[in-house]
């Protein structure tokens, strides 16, 4: 199970599993996916693992998401890799959230794509005060995968609708109170709070001792100083509408009225992103909000791999991350996306 990218060990009652990239900020590749699915199955019945502690090597980064070039590389050369990795990537994910025993995501430094598809089923997803968390796909011409559709979904106040079309970067506080970590702990206290799991009662409720070690080393899991406790309704008012181009008219006249900062800044970022990936994203978190968990999985799987034929992904990839012109020449613009385009181009989702 053991490989040079993925270190595996059992201490004390705890399993851990980390992510060791630290040069390419822990990006999971399909080695590490399997690694992970297989050590978990196995700790699944294993009664000297009482709990599950998954964690990035370095201080920079939990997972920034799915290693993009070797994607890249299968999808040029006309391979199925890149399908591969998704389907198992995506069954990864899905067992996550119905793992037997307290599974806990350190999510200190970067968060993204990947790394949110590994850590939004944990039983207890913990940011500190380094984590910036994102789902940045439309940049890159793709979507939000990973679970994207359930768990911005469920997000309070379309504020995971703003997130997907955005890519917008967000800290510890604002997770917690968008329902993507659920406590904030400061990075220093890491390993005190592991050491303090190496200590659990086996016989005793693993959770309520779990949230005592938590609250006795200072963690919080209320959103005191969340920047979208003041933002939110706003967010709402923008982003609860049916397409980009009224969500985007929206946050234009609010930016007119208000010189709104976050406005003025979701409108730059949805300027550069591709125009299908934010349609199909918006498509598909409003899906979402009426599907299951396994539904959601599958509707995304499907999207992906139909969108190696109609998506901006390999432009975007190239432009961003190969050629790294920041000039990607996108498929569509915003006015070539009427709803019935749309209805032809992503038959996956449910039409809105």
């Amino acid at each position: 199970m053991q490989t040079d990218d993925l270190i595996i060990e059992k201490k004390n009652g705890v399993g851990h599993i980390i992510l060791n990239r630290p040069k390419a900020l822990n990006a999971i590749t399909l080695g590490m996916v399997r690694g992970m699915h297989s050590c978990l199955k196995e700790w699944a019945t294993d009664q000297s693992v009482n709990v599950i502690v998954v964690s990035g090597a370095g201080e920079k980064a939990f997972c920034a998401g799915g290693d993009i070039r070797t994607l890249y590389e299968s999808i040029v050369a006309g391979g199925k890799d890149h399908i591969t990795f998704f389907q198992e990537e995506f069954a990864l994910n899905e067992y996550i959230y119905t793992y037997p025993k307290p599974y806990i995501a350190m999510l200190d430094g970067y968060v993204m794509g990947g790394g949110m598809g590994i850590s939004q089923g944990a039983s207890y997803r913990i940011a500190t005060e380094r984590t910036k968390l994102s789902m940045p796909e439309t940049a890159i011409g793709y979507f939000p995968d990973v679970g994207g559709s359930y768990f911005l979904s469920r997000c309070p106040e379309s504020i995971g609708i703003y997130l997907g079309l955005t890519g917008k970067s967000i800290q510890a506080q604002d997770a917690v109170y968008s329902n993507l970590a659920d406590w904030v702990m400061d990075s220093g206290q890491q390993s005190q709070f592991i050491t303090a799991l190496e200590n659990l009662n086996s016989q005793a409720l693993l959770p309520d001792q779990i949230n005592t070690i938590l609250t006795n080393l200072g963690a919080s899991n209320q959103a005191v100083d969340a920047s979208f406790l003041t933002i939110g309704k706003q967010i709402n008012q923008c982003f609860s509408l049916d397409t980009v181009t009224e969500i985007e008219n929206a946050l234009k006249s609010l930016e007119r009225q208000t010189h709104s900062e976050w406005a003025n800044e979701a409108l730059k970022k949805m300027s550069t992103n591709s125009p299908l990936a934010m349609a199909a994203t918006l498509r598909m978190i409003q899906a979402g909000k009426t599907l299951n968990l396994s539904q959601c999985f599958a509707m995304e799987l499907t999207l992906a791999e139909h969108w190696m034929q109609i998506g901006d992904f390999v432009e975007g990839i190239r432009a961003l991350i190969i050629d790294k012109d920041n000039s990607p020449k996108w498929r569509y613009e915003k006015s070539d996306l009427s709803s019935k385009q749309l209805n032809t181009l992503l038959p996956e989702l449910y039409p809105h």
